[in-house]
């Protein structure tokens, strides 16, 4: 997928054309073979509707999901080898993504294609972005509990619970303390804002959407840009960036993997 044909759609970006892009991945998954994956959850649902609407086909999408299901299947077999470590399942998929698999980060080039989902599989490569969308998608089909997280130019998983760690994915998944992430990308507001917290489907999603966006202010396309800003203010309110970026005189700001953050290890 190409920078243009990843980010074409923008202009007629709604939560009802979300919905329609959703049926058509759905109806397509429907028509394979028997032997098809099982429907996405709610994370995977999001962001291949996400993904639709930025441009890719939906046999792409189809075919993107039947990938995510074979790493799973592989997470599964793996699992039980890391049983008796400490956060053996995060390990045993972080081992089939990075060592078995042979996924890398791209932290140089902001193409949509290093991170929307079809072409992250394709290629191998992702970045921050485009990894965790990869990682959280299987966790979410083992049923491993992770979440997105974002702080200023970076994206980055984390587990759940009062012991909860955060996986570094330009780091090959090594948990990384709080301290690491705060002294690397903050300071950052505290309160509202959506720093350092959880993330739901559609709070991921607007980070899509606003890379997306600055994608095409960077190729000089200020119309496209805004559009794709509005959205990510549509999915997530708090998005305080996307909000300011979308404004009629902000030249928009730094987002996880965006063409003025270039998030380093």
């Amino acid at each position: 997928m190409t920078g243009a044909g990843a980010a074409r759609s923008e202009g007629a970006s709604t939560p009802a054309r979300a919905a329609a892009a959703a049926a058509t991945f759905l109806a397509g998954l429907s028509s394979c073979r028997p032997a098809a994956p099982p429907p996405p959850g709610p994370m995977a649902s999001t962001l291949l509707a996400t993904a639709a609407e930025l441009g890719a086909a939906p046999e792409a999408l189809v075919q993107a999901w039947a990938e995510i299901d074979r790493i799973a299947t592989r997470v599964e077999l793996r699992k039980s080898s890391h049983d008796d470590a400490p956060g053996g399942e995060v390990a045993a998929l972080t081992a089939v993504v990075f060592d078995d698999l042979g996924f890398v980060r791209e932290i140089d080039d902001h193409d949509p294609r290093f991170f929307l989902l079809p072409s992250v599989l394709a290629e191998r490569r992702g970045s921050c972005l485009g990894l965790g969308a990869v990682v959280l998608m299987v966790a979410e089909r083992v049923g491993l509990p992770l979440d997105g997280v974002r702080v200023p130019g970076h994206f980055f998983v984390r587990t759940r619970g009062p012991a909860a760690r955060n996986v570094e994915l330009l780091r090959r998944g090594e948990v990384m303390p709080d301290a690491w992430y705060r002294q690397k990308y903050g300071p950052w507001p505290e309160g509202p804002g959506r720093y350092f917290v959880p993330l739901s489907p559609a709070e991921t999603s607007a980070i899509f959407w606003f890379n997306a966006g600055n994608f095409a202010r960077a190729q000089g396309d200020l119309a496209r840009a805004r559009r794709a800003y509005q959205r990510a203010v549509a999915e997530a309110p708090d998005f305080a960036e996307a909000r300011a970026a979308g404004g009629p005189s902000s030249p928009g700001v730094a987002a996880p993997g965006s063409p003025s953050a270039s998030p380093s290890p």
